[in-house]
């Protein structure tokens, strides 16, 4: 079984996703994000920070839990192909699961105000069979947990807030409107039971700078399921709520 679509596909989508944006596109820009061999975002120094610390962006890793347990894609059941196709500012990423014929598309991007990324996630069962499993966005600290780090949830915004060392991360994920979606703070260890697949009721965690968003699936065979999440930068709460807000009319409309 092929567990990449056709370039049709790819490209129908593309030109979808960058009509979304009004990002203008200049050939001597470069993104400021990249994929890594796990399908997680990572990012060069970012020059919107002022103070002299030397940050990263937090590292976003996505998994999957069956009663068989968690298998992040980083795991040997995957096979990966980061960055399998890239025009201007869209970087196309595939994982596909061998055992359960499960395709994963990741289509990044940044964002308008160009302090965070896109991604529109694809998943299709490719299988004869139902299958039912959760997918976990992790996003891990930004540095080492601190005593000044806090994520907390917004119920307003369905959002995770990290705030650590001057700046704020917002975590957001929006699919189908049937489908469940949770938000945990705090650490991925204290709240997550891998027994279980259960996370423990968090919707605030002093200290850390750490979240869990769980999306549950139960899809039909050849199902597709799309969605989006984003992950956006600021050092002012109202910068980033001003670029949540543009984030979600343009992935809404």
């Amino acid at each position: 079984m092929d567990p990449i679509r056709s370039e049709q596909f790819l490209w129908t989508e593309e030109k979808r996703l960058v009509s979304q944006s009004s990002v203008p596109h200049s050939p001597f820009h470069q993104s400021t994000f990249s994929m890594d061999g796990q399908l997680k975002i990572g990012s060069n120094r970012q020059t919107m920070l002022t103070h002299k610390e030397d940050l990263l962006s937090p590292k976003t890793r996505l998994g999957i839990w069956t009663d068989k347990g968690t298998s992040w894609f980083s795991t040997s059941e995957w096979d990966l192909f980061p960055g399998y196709y890239q025009k201007n500012e869209l970087l196309v990423s595939h994982a596909y699961h061998r055992g359960m014929h499960l395709l994963i598309t990741a289509f990044d991007r940044t964002n308008q105000h160009d302090n965070g990324f896109v991604r529109t996630l694809s998943i299709k069962n490719q299988s004869e069979q139902h299958t039912s499993f959760k997918l976990l966005i992790h996003q891990q600290p930004l540095i080492p947990d601190r005593e000044d780090a806090m994520t907390f949830y917004v119920p307003e915004e369905r959002a995770l807030i990290h705030h650590q060392e001057h700046m704020s991360t917002l975590v957001a994920a929006r699919f189908e409107d049937d489908i469940q979606v949770r938000y945990e703070a705090g650490s991925y260890e204290k709240n997550w039971n891998e027994a279980t697949g259960t996370a423990l009721f968090s919707p605030l965690a002093s200290g850390s700078a750490e979240s869990l968003i769980i999306m549950n699936a139960d899809m039909k065979p050849h199902q597709e399921i799309k969605g989006n999440m984003w992950v956006l930068h600021h050092e002012s709460l109202m910068g980033l709520e001003e670029a949540h807000h543009s984030v979600q009319t343009d992935v809404l409309k």
